[in-house]
């Protein structure tokens, strides 16, 4: 059996075979695994309280060792929330012990998205705020976000974690949107499902992962639309332009419908006369002319014989 030496509260660390310990935040810490094996951990409770009488609890659960420090055994997944207590159950310091386990693939507590990426990150605009998210597997119900963080050129970016635990709202103060961005923002992630850690990382360019909102469109007479810019887009427009793409689609099928009778165009103008005579969705969605990266949600018209709706 393997042997890793743990000091709570302490950087000191000893590292055995394929293993190591990492410390995440304070009070909580990974062991990084290559393999599942059973490892052997020493925990102290803390220099403080050397020589006192300490009881500990594993999970809320009552354990048989006593003492300052105590040898615990870490099998596979099972790391555990460890809390040390005076004989009159007073808490005195806990430690999170994590496993991380290095070598296997990512995605046991997260799932990729149809663009392959653990975190997917969209900005509304050039004003420096800008929202990752995730998915979580929906197999892993005892999950929660263990750290997170984002750097850009050394400096924290501000982030706040959304309340369904599944994406983060960032704002970049020293962002300038009138100039020339050259360095990444670095985000990392910490998530765990029980006791089991994963740790995903994205870099990226506000630039990059800009998505304008839906446009708002209008009929203005028959077969002749209009629509303006999101009311989230960064103005001047001349400043920050967008390009168009305008899609016909026979009635009752979706923006994305591929299939015949298909009338696609791309456009710098924020009008359009449809040519097709029957009955059709119209489409139009957003995109920044200038990086050419990604394309905003289809906003779409419904126009029928005898009456039409529409959709923002």
């Amino acid at each position: 059996m393997n042997k890793i030496v743990f000091v709570i509260l302490q950087a000191a660390l000893q590292m055995a075979g394929s293993t190591s310990l990492r410390f995440i935040k304070p009070n909580v810490v990974a062991l990084e695994v290559s393999d599942l094996s059973s490892f052997e951990v020493l925990l102290h409770c803390g220099e403080q309280y050397k020589g006192e009488e300490i009881y500990w609890k594993r999970n809320g659960e009552s354990m048989s060792e006593t003492g300052n420090p105590i040898t615990v055994i870490v099998e596979g997944l099972h790391g555990g929330n460890f809390t040390c207590h005076r004989p009159n159950r007073d808490l005195l310091n806990y430690t999170l012990l994590l496993v991380h386990p290095v070598e296997f693939p990512k995605g046991g507590v997260l799932i990729q998205s149809s663009d392959r990426e653990f975190i997917s990150c969209t900005a509304r605009n050039y004003n420096g705020q800008f929202n990752c998210s995730w998915k979580w597997h929906q197999e892993r119900i005892q999950r929660a976000v263990v750290y997170f963080t984002a750097i850009r050129n050394s400096s924290p970016v501000n982030c706040t974690l959304d309340s369904d635990i599944s994406g983060l709202t960032c704002t970049d103060k020293d962002y300038c949107r009138y100039s020339e961005e050259s360095r990444s923002i670095n985000l990392t992630l910490f998530v765990r499902n029980l006791h089991r850690l994963e740790e995903h990382h994205r870099t990226f360019l506000i630039r990059d992962i800009v998505k304008p909102d839906k446009v708002s469109i209008t009929k203005i007479q028959d077969d002749v639309f209009e629509w303006h810019p999101p009311e989230t887009w960064s103005f001047p427009c001349s400043f920050f332009p967008l390009s168009y793409e305008v899609k016909v689609v026979p009635n009752n099928h979706r923006c994305d419908y591929t299939g015949s009778r298909v009338e696609k165009n791309e456009t710098n103008e924020t009008h359009y006369k449809v040519k097709i005579k029957k009955a059709y969705t119209f489409c139009v969605r957003a995109q920044d002319p200038l990086t050419k990266k990604v394309w905003g949600d289809w906003s779409h018209h419904h126009q029928t014989k005898h009456r039409h709706t529409s959709e923002k």
